[in-house]
């Protein structure tokens, strides 16, 4: 075989349906192109120079080193090909293909590039509860998800969580399977039961506001939280724990959703005024809770990853206070931080029957998914009358 070499090169020629294009190896044998697709990713991740993927990640790294591996075993085969040891056929008929923890690594390097931090995280978590990633991602069938699921189970995910990895996988799976994802994928199905909305009745809200607690304490700033939440058309935790003091002024609250990155401006009833001059200008923050802090040694992608991490954390904290606060008040519901949500949803629509105005107050961006909202929040009162029907 007189013309024979070897390149990697990204091949723009073809664009995949999220912007990325695949990473090659190129052969030319005698003058022919043979092309083999070992990676993906966006143009301007991509150094024409080095033939390699930009960055310093732990991620890029690890599809770097994919390439290069990739490329010395293409080499051993040309050298194979050149000493007569193989075929050009035996090694383009070859079961070759990405692994699933290749895709792993491009889909973490590809919500990078979106800057997608809850969903990076996501991804990293699922990847740890897989024990074995060499499967290649074209050998992956509805039996691989059936034993995911049962080894999720085993591992104490609920039917809710393993229901949201396995579309996360199954999303993966479609973007960088050759093959696309298959009918009997599709059609695996992760058996659910749909939690109550549980809310606050007035009597219960009125108790946990009501309650006598210590000044500077943060058990009371929990408990404050947690009712302004509610005046606040009950806003989304996260949302509230960030809150600088300066967003509350001229009797209105002005932030973005962290959910949708849409801006909002809620105006302020009385009682929620009287607590947030309570703790004007104490802490960094409107609450004692949020401290993270732009760190100018991390990148950008790196500091949005710790900020989402350290809401996480203080919501978690915020719970713990709200299940003390609970035995305090008497309620013997499960309180959570997002339950303020629930008790204002119940509060607006036992006022107004207008599901427009509502789905607006509650910031959903699905009149579908509002009216399902909706729904679930009066079933939960319908089967506590059926209940007090029945031991009454």
């Amino acid at each position: 075989m007189k013309q024979i070499s070897l390149k990697v090169l990204l091949y723009t020629q073809k664009t995949y349906s999220d912007g990325t294009h695949p990473i090659i190896l190129q052969y030319i044998l005698n003058r022919k192109v043979k092309r083999k697709v070992i990676a993906r990713c966006h143009p301007h991740q991509w150094d024409s120079k080095k033939n390699q993927v930009k960055g310093k990640g732990a991620n890029t790294a690890r599809i770097n080193h994919f390439i290069n591996s990739e490329y010395v075993k293409a080499e051993h085969d040309l050298y194979d090909i050149k000493s007569g040891d193989k075929t050009v056929s035996s090694i383009f008929k070859d079961k070759t293909g990405l692994t699933l923890q290749d895709s792993f690594d491009a889909e973490l390097l590809r919500l990078e590039s979106e800057f997608k931090s809850g969903y990076y995280d996501k991804m990293l978590a699922i990847q740890k509860q897989i024990p074995d990633k060499s499967i290649l991602v074209s050998d992956i069938d509805e039996r691989w998800f059936e034993k995911m699921i049962a080894s999720m189970t085993k591992l104490g995910n609920n039917g809710a969580t393993i229901k949201k990895k396995i579309k996360l996988i199954r999303g993966m799976i479609g973007r960088y399977s050759a093959i696309g994802i298959t009918k009997e994928i599709k059609a695996v199905t992760v058996p659910t039961q749909k939690p109550l909305k549980q809310k606050l009745s007035s009597e219960e809200f009125g108790r946990l506001s009501e309650l006598k607690l210590p000044e500077n304490d943060l058990l009371t700033a929990t408990r404050d939280l947690f009712v302004l939440q509610v005046y606040l058309r009950g806003i989304r935790v996260g949302d509230l724990l960030q809150a600088y003091s300066d967003d509350f002024k001229d009797d209105k609250f002005t932030y973005k959703a962290n959910k949708t990155d849409k801006p909002m401006a809620i105006k302020l009833i009385t009682p929620a005024i009287s607590i947030i001059d309570i703790y004007r200008g104490k802490h960094s923050r409107l609450f004692p809770f949020f401290t993270w802090v732009y760190d100018k040694k991390k990148s950008k992608f790196e500091n949005e990853r710790a900020r989402l991490k350290h809401k996480e954390a203080c919501t978690t904290i915020v719970n713990r206070y709200l299940k003390v606060l609970a035995v305090m008040a008497d309620i013997k519901k499960p309180l959570s931080s997002h339950i303020a949500r629930h008790t204002f949803a119940r509060m607006a629509i036992d006022k107004i029957n207008n599901p427009m105005i509502t789905m607006d107050l509650l910031n959903h961006s699905s009149l579908k998914d509002h009216q399902q909202y909706l729904n679930d929040i009066r079933k939960e009162d319908e089967l506590n009358k059926a209940a007090d029907d029945i031991f009454g």
